[in-house]
């Protein structure tokens, strides 16, 4: 089945009355007509059928196209009703191309209760896989969450807050380019990309050749690739703080020290990254502000993370490929 959609027509309409128009498991593929298609504010547009879905711009390219709305977690508790678009436990597969996604709330105070975080989309699913290509995800607290399989080709993600993030099996973000954005709130606040919170063992989140960038944040900004939640534990199913970056680019913007505890206060498991969980590098540059490269200094890390070897990166490179024709 395929659909057009005109910026006129509601997807959060047109995805609730899909059940009633498809039949068996043929594949659904939504086109969206070039421009702004507006959600409603505090809607929740939920996918959770098994039937493969494809949603892609008309045009091909994702600065003509985008579905904007506002959703928080004010509006909706809980991580699975607080996004844009949200992709249910029942899909087998989902494929995004080409668009834009923005949530385009905005932080107002510190005050949790006020729900900050505010996903552009959420991969609520363990056992399905999540393909996005050439896509821009924007917002600003919790911008991606994933579970279970997924890989982003080609994407650009923006954020302030843990605005990658989930309880993913692997996740992989190929040739992407990672935005650490202003807090509209003013300058001077800590910013973090990313809060892993992976299956036990498993390889989370692993960034190939990708280019890490971020606005001026003020001069007493700390800026960091990743922060713990705090709770992972050899035992447990999930919450390992799992991130890797190989060959990866990195704004002088960012703390040499890539990885935070927090002074401490936070728990990190593993304690130490080694080739397939826990912090880890390899080969990763930084970019100063005139646009020259130099080779990380590992000694500067922070002191759980983890530089792998060239044959500890064969390892890892078999787990990802393995994820990659799922």
């Amino acid at each position: 089945m395929e659909i057009k959609l005109s910026t006129n027509e509601s997807l959060g309409e047109l995805i609730a009355s899909l059940s009633e128009k498809i039949t068996g498991a043929e594949e659904i593929k939504i086109i969206l007509c070039d421009g702004e298609h507006k959600g409603l504010d505090k809607e929740r547009i939920f996918y959770n059928l098994p039937n493969p879905l494809i949603i892609q711009s008309e045009s091909g390219n994702p600065e003509k196209c985008a579905l904007r709305s506002e959703n928080c977690e004010a509006f909706h508790k809980d991580t699975e009703n607080r996004a844009v678009i949200t992709f249910g436990e029942n899909c087998t597969k989902v494929n995004l191309l080409n668009f834009t996604i923005e949530n385009t709330h905005i932080k107002t105070c510190d005050d949790v209760s006020l729900g900050n975080q505010a996903e552009a989309i959420c991969w609520h699913n363990q056992s399905g896989f999540f393909y996005c290509e050439n896509m821009r995800f924007i917002s600003r607290q919790d911008t991606i969450h994933v579970k279970g399989y997924s890989h982003f080709k080609n994407c650009y993600v923006t954020g302030d807050v843990d605005y990658i993030w989930g309880y993913c099996h692997t996740s992989i973000f190929d040739n992407c380019t990672l935005h650490t954005r202003e807090d509209n709130r003013g300058q001077d606040r800590p910013a973090y990309v990313l809060q892993s919170r992976a299956w036990n063992s498993k390889p989370g989140f692993i960034f190939l050749n990708c280019d890490f960038t971020a606005a001026d944040r003020g001069k007493n900004s700390k800026i960091y690739i990743g922060r713990s939640q705090g709770t992972g534990k050899p035992d447990s199913v999930d919450r390992w703080d799992s991130i890797a970056l190989i060959n990866c680019t990195v704004s002088s913007e960012y703390d040499p020290a890539l990885w935070t505890d927090e002074d401490g206060t936070r728990a990190v498991y593993p304690e130490k990254g080694c080739a397939l969980n826990g912090w880890r590098q390899f080969g990763t540059k930084i970019k100063s502000s005139d646009g020259k490269l130099s080779e990380y200094d590992s000694n500067l890390q922070e002191k759980h993370g983890y530089t792998m070897t060239e044959s500890e990166l064969l390892i890892l490179q078999n787990e990802i490929e393995k994820t990659k024709v799922l």
